[in-house]
């Protein structure tokens, strides 16, 4: 199999996700002590997240390019960003990169294609929702994309950033996340994508009866079925 390069630490909490969904499905199928080769680049989270603020996806490539690079040396044969809104800088590094990168957007529209969604919600961090790089993916594949309302927004992005960034569920997080679902379902969407690597943490399928798409599991899925050659497999 490739030895896949991940870029990582945007969070340390998603990245561990990402790392044991890797690790658990590989052995699933290999058996014994076999684990996939990886490489892992662990970046400083905030550092981006200043960068994020100010709308400068010219530093975030560049610190991007630089944690390719250093993949690329390190053996890597691809690559995956480990996170959402990093790749709002994706266009800027597509080209310049050493190795080639398996986006998170690709495996998400993979996924909804294959269901046959054509209007979905997305949730993420603020940068996520409003830069715009999942809606021009989605849109390329007849797919509509709606976000919560403006307010709604805000309090996702502190959600994301001050509590589960950090690990932390706190309930009143949980009744902000179901009301705002309820309200994207009475909206008209057919499913909703948790467009942050962390929202796994926070939303789960008890709280909507609408489906979820976990960016995090449909991207990790992806990654070892590219890293093994083969396509990616259908959603579970």
């Amino acid at each position: 199999m490739k030895r896949i390069g991940l870029i990582g630490g945007l969070s340390p909490e998603s990245t561990v996700h990402y790392y044991q969904i890797l690790c658990r499905e590989y052995n699933r199928e290999q058996g014994g002590l076999n684990f996939p080769e990886i490489t892992l680049e662990s970046l400083n989270l905030q550092q981006l997240v200043t960068l994020f603020a100010r709308n400068d996806w010219d530093g975030v490539a560049a610190i991007l390019l630089t944690a390719l690079q250093r993949l690329k040396l390190a053996g890597a044969e691809f690559a995956a960003i480990l996170a959402n809104s990093p790749h709002n800088a994706y266009d800027r590094i597509r080209e310049a990169s050493p190795l080639e990168i398996l986006t998170i957007m690709d495996a998400t529209t993979a996924g909804l294609k294959r269901d046959g969604r054509r209007t979905v919600a997305l949730l993420g961090t603020k940068p996520t929702m409003e830069f715009g790089f999942f809606q021009k993916h989605f849109a390329a594949s007849g797919i509509e994309t709606r976000v919560p309302a403006a307010p709604q927004r805000e309090e996702l992005d502190r959600i994301i950033w001050e509590e589960l960034s950090h690990g932390r569920v706190e309930p009143t997080a949980r009744d902000a996340a179901r009301t705002m679902l309820a309200e994207l379902e009475r909206e008209g969407v057919e499913a909703v994508i948790l467009g942050c690597t962390e929202l796994s943490l926070l939303i789960q399928t008890a709280d909507t009866p609408l489906p979820l798409y976990d960016t995090t599991r449909l991207h990790a899925d992806a990654i070892l079925e590219f890293a093994l050659d083969r396509k990616p497999r259908e959603l579970k």
